[in-house]
């Protein structure tokens, strides 16, 4: 059995037969994640938009001591919390344990995937943003930001503000503050992202 006191690794395993590589930087981890289905890639879109999410792992272990079984989808960190999830494509199977490792095992279906929909997409056009600038915003600009939209104010109006920034740095030093809560844009789980997609202060 691994040891989960510490963040795990993800298990080394051969691509699946046909699968697709899909391989994109984490900015929480600081390093490059594999997904080999679409499934996977939009639950890691969500951990990453999701700042209650500390820190997590992309196929931590297996639901049992056979080599062959079924591959838990993540191991998740949420503050003092842990949790692991499992990605179910199909109907759920009778013998699922509600567990492992003494945590709890999540259930995330593909129904409930397809309800965040537009979520994911909006974080998917994000997240290029974060990891191509984040690194370059300095601290004070996203200090000023965050003062500035004290009130719910839209994007355009942030951008405008913040003029003399190069845009980019702006808009990355947006998404970030999304990302880690210090910004909160509820629409965007309903509304595609857009110059006029409101942020509010965080509560």
């Amino acid at each position: 059995m691994r040891d989960f006191s510490d963040a795990p690794t993800p298990l080394a395993i051969a691509r699946p037969r046909g699968a697709r590589l899909i391989e994109a930087r984490s900015p929480k981890l600081g390093r490059l994640v594999q997904h080999y289905d679409q499934a996977s890639f939009q639950q890691w879109l969500r951990l990453e938009a999701d700042p209650s999410v500390s820190t997590f792992c992309e196929r931590p272990a297996r639901i049992g001591p056979a080599p062959t079984s079924r591959l838990i989808s993540y191991w998740v960190s949420r503050q003092s919390a842990q949790e692991f999830v499992l990605l179910i494509a199909g109907e759920m199977p009778a013998d699922l344990p509600h567990e492992h490792d003494g945590k709890p095992l999540r259930v995330v279906t593909s129904p409930e995937l397809s309800a965040a929909s537009i979520w994911i997409d909006n974080w998917q056009r994000m997240l290029p943003v974060i990891n191509c600038s984040a690194s370059s915003v300095e601290p004070a600009l996203k200090k000023s930001i965050v003062a500035f939209s004290n009130l719910p104010i839209p994007l355009f109006a942030i951008e405008r503000e913040f003029a003399k920034a190069q845009p980019m740095l702006v808009r990355a030093a947006v998404f970030d503050l999304l990302r880690t809560g210090a910004l909160l844009a509820p629409s965007l789980h309903t509304q595609r992202l857009s110059l006029h997609t409101i942020l509010e202060p965080a509560q």
